[in-house]
């Protein structure tokens, strides 16, 4: 780097070179063409130091292929992306506990009437007697039969126009004029129907425990006696403990297949038979029945403890 002294002496160089150079050319403007200008040395070393200072100062150029690739460059560096400070959450409030609520004053209810107490018994022996979900049953009577079958063939023929009291009307009459063979076909109908009824309530009571349907027919029986509403009858359930014998119907049970004493023909002769033979019995030949009589007893107490609960 050139100083502020250096620099002032350059310039005063370069300038006495110019006044050297202007003095020399009028000199050889005035002599002949053929003389050449006598320049001297000091002027020449002085154009030569000052060229060569013009020279080393003047500043490069940058190209401007330079200046953008630096810019491209800075454009693409991406800022710094600054560092999330975390934020704490606030803490959750505790929830204030609800305020009690005032208990609302409960209404004194009405007491039911007579009227109203047995509508309400009913009804709780009704769905007790398992009265609705008890499986619809076939006929097994004859007549049923024949009344069903007439029935259902006039309403296919006449649709909504059945008049069923006309209808009836003639069945019973019709009913007595039947042949022989036409009660048989009538008979057989019912044959199968009390096998697939006996099937179907079978299944049915499977659905049930024995308890609940002894339940169900206690319940029919007091809607029948205590309120005579007539119900379905009873249920035959064969896992319900059978009733115990005494001493006669053991006697009864250990004579009635006897040779000589059942007639195939008559139930009744049979019976008649076997009572008059208990009567001629004595003190201790009805014991052994007594004691079969207790023996049963005893069985049955112990097989409805469990209903007694």
């Amino acid at each position: 780097m050139w100083s502020a002294i250096g620099r002032a002496t350059a310039q005063q160089v370069r300038i006495g070179g110019r006044l050297w150079v202007r003095s020399t050319s009028r000199l050889a403007a005035k002599l002949p063409a053929r003389v050449a200008p006598i320049i001297p040395s000091g002027v020449r070393v002085a154009a030569v130091f000052s060229r060569g200072f013009a020279e080393a100062g003047r500043p490069k150029k940058t190209s401007k292929a330079a200046t953008s690739k630096v810019a491209k460059k800075a454009a693409a560096k991406k800022p710094a992306t600054k560092k999330k400070t975390a934020t704490k959450k606030p803490a959750r409030k505790a929830k204030k506990a609800p305020a009690a609520k005032k208990a609302k004053p409960v209404k004194a209810k009405k007491p039911l009437t007579e009227e109203e107490k047995v509508k309400r018994e009913i009804r709780a022996l009704k769905k007790t007697g398992l009265l609705k979900e008890e499986p619809a049953r076939l006929p097994e009577n004859p007549w049923l039969v024949y009344s069903s079958q007439r029935v259902k063939k006039a309403y296919l023929e006449l649709g909504p126009d059945l008049n069923l009291p006309d209808v009836m009307a003639g069945l019973a009459s019709d009913y007595k004029a039947l042949s022989t063979a036409e009660m048989e076909e009538l008979r057989a109908v019912c044959a199968q129907n009390k096998i697939a009824n006996k099937t179907a309530l079978r299944n049915w009571l499977d659905n049930y425990t024995p308890q609940q349907i002894h339940e169900a027919n206690l319940a029919r029986k007091q809607l029948r006696r205590k309120h005579k509403i007539q119900t379905r009858p009873t249920f035959d359930d064969p896992r319900y403990p059978s009733r115990p014998l005494n001493s006669y119907a053991a006697f009864v049970k250990s004579r009635f297949h006897v040779s000589g004493i059942n007639d195939p023909t008559s139930a009744k002769s049979t019976l008649l038979r076997i009572a008059s033979e208990w009567k001629q019995l004595g003190a201790e030949e009805r014991k052994a029945f007594e004691e079969i009589a207790k023996t049963d007893s005893d069985r049955f107490a112990k097989e409805m403890e469990p209903y007694r609960k």
